[in-house]
């Protein structure tokens, strides 16, 4: 069984720098479709490369995460719910 993304703590967002690593995390995916993400170019372009790790000022991502209609519908016709997203608790 695979570890669940979202079981991971969120990256900083006042950090100067996000992973892809970082941003698998904000977004609650694995890193694989961060990597998929970047090569059919459906997210933003890395700001800068360190070694051979690409690198996201974290506003952006945030930025790009946040834009209306940006989500996709799920398998299960629904839009998957991000932190603070949702019905509210009962």
């Amino acid at each position: 069984m695979h570890a669940q993304m979202t079981d991971r703590p969120k990256p900083d967002p006042d950090a100067e720098w996000w992973t892809s690593t970082d941003v698998a995390a904000y977004l609650g995916v694995q890193l694989k479709t961060v990597s998929a993400y970047r090569h059919r170019k459906q997210m933003p372009e890395p700001d800068n490369r360190i070694g051979q790790s690409w690198i996201w000022k974290p506003a952006r991502i945030i930025e790009w995460h946040n834009e209306p209609g940006r989500r996709r519908k799920t398998r299960g016709g629904t839009s998957p719910a991000g932190p603070g997203e949702g019905p509210p608790a009962p």
